[in-house]
């Protein structure tokens, strides 16, 4: 065993390449040594958090400033314009929603002549007005 490994050894010891193709290998080397992506600090990881955690914030304040908060675990922006944008949305939705639960009365018909007639207990107006329907 201990023959094999000295036998491998002395072959992998000695190979000449040509000085041509020395450089295009250290090139190609770097190349793809700057193709590999760099690897953030410390303290550049934590200012990313920290500006993460700042975004977050500013996003619920936002949403809370506009009476949004109940949106804060469904909103999910990538900026402030697409946050202003979403909001924007946001809020014309809950104003179509407020209006349409809004009080709606279902006895509220028009009044005619003749109502508002009655209504006054006018009695000549009330002849009139029905005399008038008749000869429309």
């Amino acid at each position: 065993m201990s023959q094999e490994n000295q036998e491998v050894v002395q072959e992998e010891v000695t190979e000449t390449v040509a000085k041509a193709d020395y450089d295009s290998l250290v090139a190609e080397l770097e190349e793809v040594k700057g193709k590999l992506p760099v690897e953030k600090s410390e303290s550049e990881v934590a200012n990313e958090a920290k500006a993460q955690e700042l975004f977050q914030k500013e996003i619920s304040l936002t949403l809370r400033e506009n009476g949004l908060e109940a949106f804060t675990d469904v909103i999910s922006v990538k900026d402030s314009t697409d946050l202003s944008t979403k909001i924007d949305t946001l809020n014309k939705i809950v104003n179509e929603i407020k209006v349409n639960m809004g009080y709606v009365p279902a006895d509220n018909t028009k009044q005619d002549e003749y109502s508002i007639a009655e209504s006054k207990k006018d009695t000549k107006a009330m002849i009139s007005t029905k005399l008038a329907n008749l000869f429309k």
